[in-house]
């Protein structure tokens, strides 16, 4: 009973910390907050500072930083360069804005996925993933995770005592969108974990009902991951089940590997979250528990109907919001923010509109209304080339003409700073509402086994 109770202070005692580490960086008082990304690399070095500037003037109180630049860090294996990342994070704390350091292993450099072929992705019909893109190493790599805790160290004790850097998220949206891992490496992790799952392969072929078919496996190592292009019809379900819930337990372990390291290194005063696409494979936020909190990413206008009509295809579906809003306020609290939000059109949609003028303004005011800390908005500043070339910012391609959505974005920077004005700390949820309590059961273990039985 002591060792109980020891273990449940130790527990609780983590998480008012962690609660109250994630506060410093979003006040009671300051009730909400702005945030949007930057990426210094792709702009001449001389516009930095107008950039920064801007986005300060803007109201902007945080920006996000080099998610995307392992290429930029380690130009070359073992030869690392933070002098351009120095100087950003110098020009925003000249400007009073905040920094969110990132993890850049979404995009490992050619180099790496040219010595190590092996740590590349292969999808269902054999073919492996070339360098070129995002996403492309596989979680099951050990090699791959080598490098990564490689990186990941270099630049948390580089960055990991810097009063600009507030926090920092791990990768950006893990979970391969969607694309499975048929790679040596993730077949072999694959029947590692079916076998501390079932320790007896009789076990497996009770679960999986392989009787049926002559399914029946002798041992472990005949087990593959189930594959749609491999059969004549749908693989056995429970196979397929056992395969999401194992890329679910990858992502998290990958996710939570990170954050390991990252505790190794950094501040006490610096927190640790990762941005998720909610409701889709292989994720899994439950799993996901080395983190101080989690963050969600929403794209509502991607041109997708969805039968809502013609105003819904510009605005999107507010459940969305919503019930994302509920299913990432932390398991230990009820800090959670959303890490990207559109402030305009996307490049990558069916079809590509422009939300209706105030879609963005609502979209935010429902994250906040939803008990939210903060929305990052993705971008600051639309790009010239390269991929998301169509993507808008809440800044134009020249860097200085505001978006539509960046002029929504200047006018609830303004509309906060009155509501701020206007708090009253000792105010409190009315009796009536605050007794209200709304269950929401929800697991991903089902939605799976939903959508492929459906």
């Amino acid at each position: 009973m002591k060792t109980i109770t020891f273990i449940l202070s130790i527990l609780f005692s983590a998480t008012v910390f962690s609660q109250s580490l994630v506060e410093k960086s979003f006040p009671k008082e300051e009730l909400f907050s702005l945030g949007s990304y930057y990426y210094p690399e792709q702009w001449d070095s001389s516009q930095w500072e107008r950039d920064l500037k801007k986005m300060s003037d803007m109201g902007i109180k945080f920006t996000h930083f080099a998610e995307f630049s392992w290429s930029m860090m380690e130009p070359e294996e073992g030869r690392y360069n933070f002098e351009w990342l120095d100087r950003a994070v110098s020009l925003a704390e000249k400007y009073g804005l905040k920094v969110i350091m990132c993890t850049p292993t979404s995009t490992p450099p050619v180099w790496l996925s040219k010595k190590h072929p092996d740590i590349l992705i292969r999808r269902d019909n054999g073919v492996q993933i070339q360098h070129g893109r995002r996403q492309h190493a596989s979680w099951s790599s050990d090699c791959y995770r080598r490098y990564v805790e490689n990186i990941v160290s270099r630049l948390a004790k580089h960055y990991g005592n810097n009063p600009t850097v507030i926090g920092w998220q791990i990768d950006n949206e893990p979970g391969h969108y969607g694309v499975v891992d048929y790679s040596e490496n993730a077949q072999a992790k694959f029947r590692i974990w079916l076998q501390k799952k079932y320790g007896i392969i009789d076990k497996l072929n009770d679960t999986w009902g392989t009787s049926f078919w002559s399914e029946t496996y002798q041992n472990f190592e005949q087990v593959c991951l189930p594959n749609q292009q491999e059969v004549p019809e749908k693989p056995n379900p429970h196979a397929m089940l056992d395969m999401n819930r194992f890329m679910a337990d990858e992502l998290a372990g990958f996710v939570n590997m990170q954050a390991g390291i990252l505790r190794r290194h950094i501040s006490r005063d610096q927190w640790i979250t990762t941005n998720l696409i909610p409701v889709f494979n292989p994720v899994d936020p439950v799993r996901i528990d080395h983190t101080d909190f989690l963050t969600y990413t929403r794209y509502l206008v991607t041109g997708h109907n969805q039968g809502i009509g013609s105003q819904g295809f510009r605005m999107g579906i507010p459940e969305d919001l919503g019930f994302s809003n509920d299913q990432f306020r932390n398991r230990v609290g009820k800090t959670f923010g959303v890490m990207e939000l559109q402030p305009g059109q996307v490049n990558w949609g069916v079809y590509n509109p422009q939300p209706l003028p105030g879609a963005v303004r609502m979209w935010v005011y429902h994250v906040f209304a939803g008990g939210g800390k903060f929305v990052c908005n993705y971008r600051f500043r639309q790009p010239l080339k390269g991929s998301e070339q169509y993507h808008y910012g809440m800044i134009m391609t020249d860097g200085v003409t505001l978006s539509p959505g960046g002029e929504e974005y200047v006018r609830i920077t303004q509309e906060m700073k009155k509501l701020r004005a206007a708090y009253d700390k000792k105010s409190r949820m009315p009796k009536q509402l605050a007794s209200r309590r709304i269950g929401l059961l929800f697991d991903m273990n089902n939605y799976w086994e939903m959508e492929f039985q459906r």
